[in-house]
């Protein structure tokens, strides 16, 4: 995919929850800190097989990724975004 379609704070709020810089999760990665930064500002959407690297590195199932909807984040505060990620991470009920 070229263009990114959802997602694209999913891989934001995971690199910062897991305290990782986009120099590091880059180098983990084997790609550039320029793609790390176009993944997150939405101008990309990773390949299936970074996809998996990224739900490595970042510790998380894969499907947290795949199915975190950015637009049902619209009008909500940080905190609240992150608390979803984290109920969708640790299987909690709403």
């Amino acid at each position: 995919m070229a263009k990114a379609e959802r997602n694209t704070n999913i891989f934001h709020l995971l690199r910062i929850g897991k305290g990782l810089s986009i120099k590091e999760l880059a180098e983990q990665l084997s790609i550039t800190p320029a793609y790390i930064h176009a993944i997150e500002n939405g101008e990309k959407f990773p390949s299936d097989r970074l996809l998996r690297d990224y739900a490595k590195a970042l510790e998380v199932d894969e499907s947290i990724i795949r199915n975190f909807r950015e637009e049902n984040c619209k009008d909500k505060k940080f905190e609240q975004i992150l608390l979803s990620v984290l109920r969708m991470i640790c299987d909690m009920p709403d």
